[in-house]
């Protein structure tokens, strides 16, 4: 299934506000959300999502009511001095 990245603008949200958030979005059904990350002081959240396609994507951020800044689709991933396709 395709990979995509989002970034998000969290704001003045507290830490317990961020777990939260965080932790509803890794519990979507719509969407896999293989990861979150977020900086309380920097107000940004960026979340590692498998999906169908983009616009499933961004119809779950928008249904989730998340400040999307934007969404990209993963087509290379480099690790450990290797790039591969995805």
């Amino acid at each position: 299934m395709p990979l995509y990245f989002s970034a998000h603008t969290t704001a003045c949200l507290t830490k317990q506000a961020l777990r939260k958030l965080m932790s509803e979005a890794m519990a979507a059904r719509e969407v896999n959300v293989r990861r979150a990350v977020a900086g309380q002081l920097g107000g940004r959240m960026l979340l590692e999502v498998e999906a169908p396609d983009q616009e499933t994507v961004e119809k779950w951020i928008k249904a989730n009511r998340l400040n999307a800044e934007w969404v990209m689709r993963i087509d290379l991933d480099g690790e450990g001095g290797n790039v591969q396709d995805l």
